[in-house]
């Protein structure tokens, strides 16, 4: 046999990659992730050994002729390389069964009849075709061949023959299939064994595909430089309870008003708790803030370590790698390919610091696909939960139940971070997740000047109009504008702030925000009302609740839909943010006092709002006219929220509460523990918690057409828009697959998605 009996073999159809350069990419990748992750020394030795096994030996099977001729462009055949190469490891090596078991599954899932068959094992290929495989190329099965594969990489492994094996034994079959694991591997950290096992080599197999062994990042240890507050290139002395929260090292909750610097209040917390290879965790409420976050913490630590992780952060790479080009530059498939490479990466084990929304963390509780990527990733992390109170009750029941969970399984730490939380959730939190620990709740102390300042800090003048709604004010609205304010509307529904906009008949500047924008201009939109120069922000902005959480913008006035109080403390830190301004309201002789700006709210919505409870938000008037003409601060907003909330959660809320704290699926995470097999039917659960679908408007057709014709596909998904099932009319014909077309809407950039002809029906955010 010639020395250069594998340069034959190939691991791509590139026709350049061979099955041993793949294999070094891989090993290299493997060696650059154990130096990446959370590991103490005798950790690192012990899984870069058995790492280091399993990489080398992953991948034998594409000697196989029929995955030979696949590559070579013939159609027929199934052959599953993988599941050659555990045969080769079967005939010749003694392995563990956590490495025999990630090889085999290192590409699919194992059996089970109750998810996607695409990616899982099918019954037929474990128990029928093995033995098929082993006939058709039987030559390769030979002993001097393994210890060729082994001599190339320097790995002594005894090589033994067993007994000619020509199908699986009834063991392995059993532990490749959900419904059978745990009868054979009895033991839960058997079965933690093979999960940590497998989700190693993916990653390792994943880089090393992607050519990126060698750009690991290593998590950047903060320095109190790095988040220390500044503006304008003049550097400010931390509060006192950031200040504080540089030596905490426990789990916590911190109370503190809208922009009193809780993203630097975090990042001290992060620096007292941090260690080499750190994982960090920042979680927030909606997408929208996600992409800003991501930039935020980037100028913090620096692009290599920081990345996006929700369900656009497809979209979100892709935009950020086609600015790097020039027109006359740009390969939309090579782009593409990249931000879909950037896109797998951050599920995985590649980035230490993460911006998600909480459902991707929730996700992993409920075990959805990658969940065992969790195993490395969630170790020893270090969470930031934005804006919690902001869940609805069923979301929060699983949001502490799953932290409850990564506590004891992965030792992890989690920092609570709100401006608004009523009491009775306060104590929730503190009962459930901090031992009823009171001392872990931080807020800014009154006795320190520096934190007395933001405590008694007030910015909004209040002006409430009961019986009215903003159609009554529109001509305040105007005066505000030709006096050069900048307004801030906010509404409660999409048709509302679609009606206002053609209504109000401004020539300055005015944009319009709300969830029936697509996902191209919807990035757009928020680029625009976040642009770092002020003067290029819109001078009237129209929204709905989409601009409540975590968008940094900043108005002079406001006119806002009566909400629910903790949904209107969100919205009204949205105006005067930093407490500076001082506005007279134009519609009467009132001379503030304080650094405060005119917001007016009104008790009658223009639009129908079925997603808000009538209770509380009768309750959240009565106290609102309690503060009616008075110059109001954060404190004033809190205490009335606790008074709206003084009895908690009502009958429906608190049993879907206990429902989200008791969920099965988490709460027997451990003994229900199966490798290698994950639930289906979780982002339908999850998404958004709606059940919207997406489809392309009518009039768009031609546009995605063009995209997909110079094979834009990122592009064209850019176009589809999210509606109601009820709101849409589907056309039966379908583009390229699956595309839904709606034949009863058009869009447009300006107001985003309308009816084409009927009346627009109210709909919520």
């Amino acid at each position: 046999m010639s020395n250069n009996y594998f340069d034959q073999f190939f691991a791509k159809s590139d026709g350049e990659t061979t099955l041993e350069m793949h294999t070094r990419h891989v090993v290299t990748a493997g060696r650059n992730l154990m130096l990446s992750l959370p590991f103490s020394d005798e950790e690192r030795e012990y899984w870069g050994k058995k790492l280091l096994r399993c990489i080398v030996l992953h991948d034998l099977g594409k000697i196989h002729q029929e995955f030979v001729d696949r590559l070579n462009g013939t159609k027929k055949g199934n052959i599953r390389h993988e599941l050659v190469s555990l045969l080769f490891c079967l005939m010749f090596l003694d392995l563990e069964n956590d490495e025999l078991f990630a090889i085999a599954t290192h590409h699919k899932g194992v059996v089970n009849t109750l998810v996607d068959t695409n990616g899982t094992f099918s019954p037929n290929l474990i128990n029928d075709f093995i033995p098929q495989w082993y006939n058709s190329d039987s030559t390769i099965f030979k002993k001097e061949n393994i210890e060729q594969w082994l001599n190339i990489f320097d790995i002594e492994i005894e090589v033994v023959p067993q007994n000619e094996i020509k199908e699986l034994p009834q063991k392995v079959k059993m532990f490749l299939n959900a419904k059978y694991q745990k009868k054979v591997i009895k033991e839960i950290a058997d079965r933690k064994l093979f999960s940590l096992t497998r989700s190693l080599l993916i990653s390792a197999d994943h880089l090393g595909s992607a050519r990126k062994e060698n750009d690991i990042p290593k998590y950047k240890c903060l320095e109190l430089k790095d988040f220390q507050p500044q503006r304008d290139g003049e550097v400010f002395p931390f509060r006192p309870f950031q200040e504080r929260l540089q030596t905490v090292k426990t789990d916590i909750v911190l109370h503190a008003p809208t922009g009193s610097g809780k993203t630097e209040a975090a990042l001290s917390w992060v620096f007292a708790n941090q260690r080499e290879n750190c994982r960090v965790f920042y979680l927030l409420p909606y997408t929208a803030s996600t992409n800003a976050m991501v930039s935020r913490l980037q100028n913090h630590y620096n692009d290599e370590v920081v990345t996006a992780l929700h369900s656009k952060s497809l979209d979100f790479f892709y935009k950020q790698l086609s600015e790097e080009y020039s027109n006359e530059e740009k390969n939309f498939q090579e782009i593409e390919k990249e931000a879909r490479d950037k896109k797998s990466l951050s599920k995985e084990l590649f980035y230490p610091v993460k911006v998600a929304t909480l459902h991707q963390m929730i996700k992993t509780s409920l075990k959805g696909k990658g969940w065992e990527f969790s195993l490395f990733d969630y170790k020893n992390a270090l969470f930031i939960i934005d804006e919690f109170h902001t869940y609805n009750a069923l979301i929060t029941g699983m949001l502490i139940a799953s932290i409850k969970l990564f506590r004891k399984l992965y030792n992890a730490k989690f920092f609570f971070l709100s401006a608004t939380i009523p009491d009775f959730m306060l104590k929730i939190i503190v009962d459930e997740v901090l031992d009823g620990d009171q001392t872990k709740v931080i807020r800014p102390d009154k006795s320190m000047r520096l934190d007395k300042l933001i405590l008694d800090r007030k910015r909004h003048q209040l002006y409430t109009f009961v019986n009215s709604n903003i159609f009554d004010k529109i001509t305040l609205i105007l005066e505000y504008l030709d006096n050069g304010r900048s307004v801030l509307i906010i509404v409660n529904n999409v048709r509302t702030a679609q009606q206002l906009y053609e209504e109000i008949e401004f020539n300055g500047d005015t944009q319009l925000l709300h969830s029936g924008f697509n996902k191209r201009d919807r990035t757009l939109i928020e680029e625009r009302i976040t642009d770092k120069n002020i003067s290029n922000r819109p001078q009237l902005l129209i929204a709905t609740q989409a601009v409540e959480v975590s968008l940094d913008i900043d108005y002079d006035v406001a006119f806002v839909e009566n909400a629910p109080i903790d949904a209107l403390i969100q919205r009204f830190g949205r105006v005067n943010r930093a407490g500076k301004k001082k506005i007279s309201p134009i519609d009467n002789q009132f001379s503030p006092n304080e650094n405060t700006v005119p917001v007016y709210i009104f008790e009658n919505s223009i639009g129908k709002t079925p997603f808000y409870n009538k209770v509380i938000l009768s309750d959240t008037w009565d106290e609102l006219i309690k503060l009616s003409g008075k110059e109001i601060g954060e404190n004033d907003l809190i205490n009335g929220c606790n008074i709206v909330y003084k009895d908690g959660y009502n009958e429906t809320q608190l049993k879907d509460f206990e429902n989200g704290l008791n969920n099965s699926i988490i709460k027997n995470f451990e003994t229900d523990w199966v490798a290698g097999s994950w639930n289906d039917w979780l982002e339908d659960f999850l998404k958004d918690g709606n059940q919207k679908i997406e489809v392309l408007c009518f009039n768009l057709i031609n546009d995605y057409e063009e995209r997909i014709s110079e094979k834009r596909f990122l592009e064209a998904n850019q176009l589809l828009v999210q509606v109601y099932p009820y709101e849409v009319t589907v056309s039966k014909e379908r583009k390229y697959g699956d595309t839904l077309v709606a034949i009863n809407l058009d869009y447009n950039t300006e107001i985003g998605y309308h009816r084409r002809e009927s009346a627009f029906e109210d709909r919520a955010m």
